[in-house]
């Protein structure tokens, strides 16, 4: 990344100016997902004609990327640089937050004066949500959940929240098992059969528009030996705890001896430590806004207990404030 202006002509840095081309390279880097574009960029490398049909606009975008140091030119085609690459490996949070959060936050003032609500007035784009949760932290979480999953048996997985059903595909090749995926996005449910169907797994795999968070809504779970919830429990959550448990009581109800469930949260800050923590307070104020609270690791794995699932086992993964936990349906 190209050094700092500031610092070449010893002025004082500004991190007013750090915030301004964060919210601008977020919101670049965001759209350009959202079109396709990053993935040419990743597969091959990027023309200003990839970019869009506005070519004056494109060209200044490219050029943009290139002044911010994610691109560098190679004669006609722009590539990633070592920071631009470091950017798109996180891109799923980029594309989460800027993307699925962008409008709730531009109007943040209506919501936190009570002039507009949540969920009414104001919501986030829940096509963008679903796509981008399949790929908050996949890299990241990837070693452990395979790690976690190793230790046990399945042969169907469950994915509730199941979003490009990336996760899915991954998980049932671990041990060839069957899976189903479930997600309340008709969009996201759209763009999951079709990645099932370029891996050739339409026989293995069935995907269906359903609210997972209402565990009689869901087919077919007397035959999943294994349920998996990606940042999925918290949006149970938001309707209470005393929900929450009576949720996992159905779940377990239905699921067969032995089925597992593997979560993976974030927690909420630890606001007694000394360094400021990364992510956890934003991905914090994010469900404040939409009305939902997230627990701590005991909290959580208490609420397991009293749905009537035993706690395997607690990871911290390499993810800020993240959490995977394994439960087992009890007898």
């Amino acid at each position: 990344m190209a050094t700092n202006d500031f610092a070449i002509r010893g002025i004082p840095r500004r991190h007013s100016f750090e915030l301004l081309e964060g919210y601008i390279m977020c919101s670049v880097l965001a759209s350009l997902d959202d079109l396709g574009v990053l993935d040419i960029l990743e597969e091959k490398g990027l023309r200003v004609e990839d970019v869009g049909g506005n070519l004056q606009l494109a060209r200044d975008t490219v050029f943009y990327l290139v002044d911010r140091g994610v691109l560098a030119p190679d004669g006609d085609v722009y590539r990633l640089t070592g920071y631009g690459r470091e950017l798109l490996r996180d891109r799923g949070y980029i594309f989460w937050i800027a993307g699925g959060f962008g409008e709730p936050f531009w109007r943040f003032g209506e919501l936190v004066s009570g002039k507009s609500k949540y969920g009414k007035d104001i919501s986030r784009d829940g096509r963008i949500v679903a796509v981008s949760s399949a790929d908050l932290g996949l890299e990241d979480l990837k070693p452990y959940v395979h790690s976690l999953l190793s230790e046990i048996e399945f042969t169907r997985v469950a994915d509730f929240g199941c979003g490009n059903a990336r996760n899915l595909i991954g998980i049932c090749g671990l041990k060839d098992a069957d899976g189903l995926g479930v997600d309340i996005s008709a969009d996201a449910i759209a763009e999951a059969r079709r990645e099932v169907a370029k891996d050739g797994l339409t026989e293995r795999i069935t995907v269906v528009e359903a609210d997972a968070s209402n565990a009689a809504a869901i087919p077919g779970l007397e035959s999943v030996d294994l349920v998996v919830g990606f940042f999925f429990m918290h949006e149970v959550l938001e309707q209470g705890l005393d929900y929450f448990i009576s949720y996992l009581r159905g779940l377990a109800e239905r699921l067969p001896a032995g089925a597992h469930v593997l979560a993976a949260e974030v927690l909420p800050p630890q606001r007694d430590r000394a360094c400021p923590e990364t992510f956890t307070p934003e991905f914090t104020l994010i469900h404040a806004l939409m009305g939902q609270g997230l627990l701590s690791e005991e909290g959580w794995s208490d609420a397991f207990r009293q749905g009537g699932f035993e706690i395997r086992k607690t990871v911290r993964p390499n993810i800020p404030g993240g959490l995977l936990l394994l439960a087992q349906k009890t007898d």
